[in-house]
């Protein structure tokens, strides 16, 4: 799907793709050969051959019916049905998916005799909860390909930045030049402790446990804080706290989102309307907190 804001109506639109660019698989399977549950958005697998298997058949699918899936090594048996694989002297097996229109590439590994696949950075190199739809995550810092291949192993499908009151999205698998923006936004690398807003189609990911944050915040909401949204991170305390924080930073509104959906603590509001956002935080906020603000500006 494409999400377009129309600055006009103030109104999200969405558009549905062709089923020509994608380049997904929906299904791999290795008869014999253990690789674990298998998820589109994950490149690579290790896999374990049961004892006394020496052949395995290579099963895919991709997930349009348009696309060209190429497997290496080569078909060891044509005769037979299926594409056959001889394990002597293999280290990997390589799916490559081509999309139908032939724009993307999508490449599947199983690297064999290997209990887990190495399939780039920790999946703690996003911090926070990755629900199905939205969810607000704390990037780590490294590049932008580390972000990337952080991303798809939590299952992100894309990534959206704010950058001077304007969201700049990373769609992963898109053509370049739908990334450029955010490419160019971050030449010099991605910065640590910097919030992003994901989305995902499932399955979700719960938070995986990530170092504390030791080095105190310059100010209580750390990140610009300009007209308009920003994505910023709380140093921690209770409601009150935040609350205190916010008016003195010229914020009139706080987001959180949980389980996908937005949560909202207006300044001013009447009881009853912050209610929820008291209830979700009412032990106080975590330190390091991502939260989407509305600034009154300058």
């Amino acid at each position: 799907l494409m999400y377009v804001a129309d600055a006009n109506d103030g109104k999200v639109y969405t558009y549905n793709m062709p089923d020509a660019w994608d380049a997904r698989l929906a299904s791999l399977t290795l008869d014999g050969v253990e690789i674990g549950a298998f998820s589109p958005a994950q490149p690579e697998y290790g896999g374990v051959a049961a004892g006394g298997v020496s052949e395995t058949t290579v099963d895919t699918e991709a997930a349009q019916d348009g696309a060209r899936v190429a497997i290496e090594p080569a078909d060891a048996d044509e005769e037979a049905e299926g594409h056959q694989v001889a394990l002597a002297g293999v280290d990997e097996i390589v799916v490559t998916v081509t999309s139908e229109d032939g724009s993307r590439q999508r490449i599947y590994r199983v690297l064999l005799g290997e209990e887990e696949a190495e399939a780039g950075p920790a999946r703690d190199c996003l911090r926070g909860a990755v629900a199905v739809g939205f969810s607000l995550v704390v990037s780590e810092g490294g590049s932008v390909d580390d972000l990337v291949a952080c991303a798809e192993a939590r299952h992100v499908t894309a990534l959206y930045a704010l950058h001077e009151g304007e969201y700049v999205p990373y769609i992963l698998g898109a053509p370049e030049f739908v990334n450029a923006r955010f490419a160019e936004l971050f030449a010099d690398g991605v910065p640590a402790l910097l919030p992003l807003i994901g989305r995902s189609e499932g399955p979700a990911t719960p938070a995986p446990a990530t170092p504390a944050v030791t080095e105190p915040f310059p100010t209580c909401l750390r990140g610009e804080i300009g007209e308009g949204f920003s994505l910023v991170l709380y140093e921690g305390g209770s409601v009150d706290d935040l609350e205190a924080c916010a008016r003195s930073l010229g914020v009139t509104a706080v987001y959180v989102l949980t389980d996908g959906d937005w949560v909202t603590y207006i300044l001013g509001a009447p009881e009853f309307v912050t209610a929820p956002f008291r209830a979700l935080f009412a032990d106080g906020v975590p330190v390091a907190t991502p939260l989407t603000v509305r600034g009154a500006g300058p």
